[in-house]
């Protein structure tokens, strides 16, 4: 997030202030007492809700002198990139709102009051810890100028120790401690309240024994009715056992009847499948008597079926033949064509290669050079060597001018031109003229070697030109022998095109004699058709025969086996007819030995001793729904006994807890914070002391140790030495405080600070140094700490943080 800009109307000095601010560090600087950490507090009071009153003893003392009210605006951008305002004003109705930017107008929220207020802003800046802002920016992000070294320069360990874990949230143990007197004083309560249960649950128990005596009353009946049971279950099981035998009589009786009853209509089945298997056995000798007078027909048949396979093989190979001289007649011609075609393009070819080759050696001819032309080019070289030589003595004789030139004006003023000094020699006597007639000579000189140089830069040209021709003649010459060297390759291509045509014309002529032969061989197949034909006929005349032979040929083959089979079906039924007979000689015998009139009686008396029983049964029956009642009523009480076992182990576990509460009061509860504390001080002098050794540029490590002591600790002649409290120097103390300060903005989240005059007490090089820690930190330069806020404000006079801050801001009474 980022605070984009304040506005102050009408609080202490500032009548109407407007200021803006950048991201990263932002320095307020002024004289004093023209209104620099009004700006502090007026953010804290708008921004983070922090009562007036922690500013100023009297709440009117925050309005400018004169004016009833006042009024702070504080627009910032929050980490989704919309940008808020929130207003609050000072004095009667006082008013805290937030509004969001929309389509570049401030739109109010709907709060119902302060708290909704400020949990929306919680949420905003990122800050919803449980913690209340004010709370949050007094202690840490935005402390008060008297109270920056605050709780760290506490004389007393508990009073220190109490204002540090409260700034951290870790003294929530100590009011944990006084909450759990209410907790024990609610389980001691619940502890008397299972007594009273208790007590009226055991009235109800008292009754268990005389419900046990009459359960006992009811068993020794209820044995009673289970032993004549038993002795009319005796009876019952023997005349059971009667009955069964007879119920056996009746059933094997009423089996062996069923039995012959099945054989009969087996004989009757079988008769009959006798009777269709002779007719299929006359059918089957019938079928032999016809396929042998067929046999015949069939094989002849067969003798017109195995001529007719063979004629159709020669005429498969007459095919062949056939395709055979077609094939060698295509080839001969296409050899033929081929040859005849090549031929052509030889000769045309050879034509071609003679009259390129008569038209190049011509222009090889045209291409040969002049002897003049030759001759002006080949002095290209001497001309060019000759010119070079006249501008190297052009170049002597104007530096030999330039020098006469500058004699000439130094002794005119009487200065030696080697000595570059006043010339004694002349001293007093008029310089007389030695120069000007050895300059024209040179000049004539000079002028000579110009014409020389313009005659030789016109003969260089035109041997330029001849050679430039020369060189073209030379490629043209060379592109021509190119072409010859091709014509003569490309000559021998075409003569070694002849090669293959005398092997092209054997193949011709060895195409033609095969083709030959072939029409010779196809000669001997050419009464094939007429003795295709002739077989044919005979194979349709013996068709019927041979068709007549396989219909009748599987019931033929079968004939055995039917009468196999006839043979087989004729004893088993021979033997049913047996089973039959003696099967109704055991129907008489049981018929003899079953007595109706016994069975009869049997069943009645069995029929009696089932009413005795259910008799006996509804007796016991009933004896058991009321041994059931009482089994249930003592099982009830059984069950109110064990819940009397259950409450009075549940006091007995209040009674523990009790006992725990008033140990976790007495020896945790105590003690947490204590925990807690070390591993926030852990945490935090790790990140303090990589500030604090940039900061001091020192190799003093810096410990927050027990009861949030500052400690340094260096070598000293081996060992470790530790320094405290009185033991610090100012300046120590305050880059220490700063670090830590530092290190505790990281740990809660803050993404913005406010620091009031940090560099008071600290020398030069320790200002210095701290400001360049503040800029390390806002560029994320890890030997530091990580970049974790997003604005840093500063009241400061010292010039050096005018070289690390983003905007300093002057202000002015």
């Amino acid at each position: 997030m980022q605070i984009l800009s304040i506005t102050l109307k009408n609080i202490k000095s500032h009548r109407d202030k407007e200021l803006h601010f950048v991201k990263g560090i932002n320095v307020l600087s002024g004289v004093n007492g023209v209104g620099k950490s009004t700006i502090f507090e007026a953010i804290g009071y708008a921004l983070f809700g922090v009562d007036a009153r922690d500013f100023v003893g009297n709440i009117e003392r925050f309005i400018t002198i004169g004016a009833k009210k006042g009024e702070i605006a504080v627009t910032f951008t929050s980490d989704s990139a919309e940008t808020y305002r929130v207003s609050r004003s000072v004095g009667a109705g006082s008013k805290w709102l937030l509004a969001r930017e929309i389509d570049g107008d401030f739109e109010v929220e709907d709060h119902s009051g302060a708290p909704e207020t400020e949990n929306r802003i919680k949420e905003l800046l990122g800050l919803d810890s449980g913690r209340p802002l004010a709370d949050q920016f007094k202690l840490v992000i935005g402390p008060f100028q008297n109270e920056f070294l605050g709780p760290f320069v506490l004389k007393q360990p508990t009073r220190r120790q109490e204002a540090f874990d409260e700034i951290l949230g870790i003294d929530a143990w100590r009011k944990t401690y006084k909450g759990t007197s209410t907790l024990l004083k609610a389980v001691q309560s619940k502890i008397e309240v299972l007594t009273v249960e208790i007590e009226g649950k055991q009235e109800q128990v008292d009754t268990l024994p005389e419900r046990q005596k009459e359960l006992a009353t009811l068993t020794t009946e209820n044995e009673g009715q289970e032993k004549d049971l038993t002795g009319k279950e005796k009876s019952l099981a023997e005349t059971d056992k009667q009955l069964a035998g007879l119920d056996e009589q009746e059933k094997t009786t009423n089996v062996v009847k069923s039995e012959i009853q099945v054989l009969e209509n087996r004989i009757r089945d079988g008769e009959g499948k006798i009777t269709d298997q002779n007719k299929r056995v006359e059918e089957a000798e019938l079928a032999l008597a016809t396929i042998d007078k067929s046999k015949a027909g069939k094989e002849a048949f067969e003798g017109a079926e195995a001529s007719l396979k063979a004629l159709r093989e020669q005429e498969k190979l007459q095919r062949e033949i056939e395709k055979d001289i077609t094939s060698l007649d295509k080839e001969s011609t296409r050899l033929t064509q081929t040859l005849e075609h090549e031929l052509r393009e030889i000769e045309k070819t050879e034509k071609q290669l003679s009259e390129e080759e008569s038209q190049l050696q011509k222009d090889r001819k045209a291409l040969t050079a002049d002897d003049n032309l030759s001759k002006t080019a080949s002095r290209l070289l001497e001309l060019r060597k000759e010119a070079e030589e006249i501008r190297k003595g052009q170049g002597l004789l104007d530096g030999r001018r330039a020098g006469l030139m500058e004699g000439k004006e130094k002794l005119a003023e009487g200065v030696c031109p080697f000595f570059k000094e006043e010339c004694r020699n002349i001293e007093g006597i008029a310089p007389r003229d030695v120069f000007t007639a050895r300059v024209d000579d040179l000049d004539k000189e000079i002028l000579e070697l110009e014409k020389r140089l313009a005659g030789l830069g016109q003969k260089i040209a035109e041997a330029e030109q001849a050679q430039h021709e020369l060189d073209s003649l030379k490629v043209r010459t060379q592109e021509l022998e190119k072409q010859l060297t091709g014509l003569t390759r490309r000559r021998d291509e075409n003569n070694n095109r002849k090669r293959p045509l005398d092997g092209m014309k054997k193949q011709q002529a060895e195409a033609e004699q095969k083709a030959l032969t072939r029409k010779e061989e196809l000669k001997k197949f050419s009464k094939l058709e007429t003795e295709i034909a002739k077989v044919e006929k005979l194979r349709i005349e013996h068709q019927a025969a041979r068709d007549t032979f396989f219909a009748n040929q599987k019931d033929a083959l079968d004939l055995d086996n039917r009468r196999a089979t006839l043979k087989e079906w004729t004893r088993l039924l021979e033997e049913i007819k047996t089973e039959l007979a003696a099967k109704q000689k055991v129907l008489v015998k049981l018929d003899k030995d079953y007595d109706l009139k016994r069975h009869a009686e049997v069943r009645l008396a069995k029929e009696q001793l089932l009413a005795v029983v259910a008799t006996i049964k509804q007796k016991i029956a009933d004896l058991g729904k009321n041994r059931l009642r009482l089994e249930e009523e003592i099982k009830r009480l059984n069950k109110i006994q064990e819940e009397i076992k259950g409450k009075l182990a549940e006091k007995k576990i209040l009674a523990g807890k009790a006992e725990l509460v008033t140990f976790l009061r007495s020896k945790i509860f105590n003690n947490v914070s204590a925990q807690l504390s070390e591993r926030f001080r852990e945490e935090i002098s790790l990140r303090a002391d990589r500030i604090y050794r940039n900061i001091a540029e020192t190799d003093e490590e810096l410990h927050w140790g027990d009861k949030y002591q500052i400690v340094l600790r260096d070598m000293q002649d081996g060992t470790i030495r530790e320094r405290s409290d009185d033991q610090l120097s100012g300046g120590q103390t305050m880059s220490a405080v700063v670090a830590l300060r530092l290190a505790l903005l990281q740990t809660i989240g803050a993404r913005i600070a406010f620091f009031d005059e940090p560099t008071s007490n600290l020398d030069a090089a320790r200002r210095e140094n701290l400001a360049h820690a503040f800029r390390a930190i806002d560029v994320g330069r890890e030997e530091v700490t990580e970049h974790w806020y997003d604005q840093l404000f500063l009241i400061s006079h010292d010039i050096a943080f005018t070289e690390v801050t983003d905007q300093i801001i002057s202000l002015e009474s």
